[in-house]
């Protein structure tokens, strides 16, 4: 990743999902679609966890902009 996106370059579907994995700290994998996961993972805004996701703190600093 060269730099942080920004909230303009996520769909809603991937936003609202930062935001409610932002909001909980821990996000059961199979809550967010697959397409959306894949995509927010290569971004490097979320991780795998314990099956789960949770958010880098890039993915904390777009979820809040």
């Amino acid at each position: 990743m060269e730099r942080i996106p920004t909230g303009l370059e996520l769909t809603t579907d991937e936003l609202l999902s930062m935001r409610e994995i932002v909001a909980r700290s821990f996000t059961p994998a199979n809550q967010v679609g697959v397409k959306t996961r894949r995509r927010l993972m290569e971004l490097g805004l979320v991780h795998n966890a314990l099956g789960g996701l949770m958010a880098t703190p890039a993915g904390r600093i777009v979820a809040r902009l």
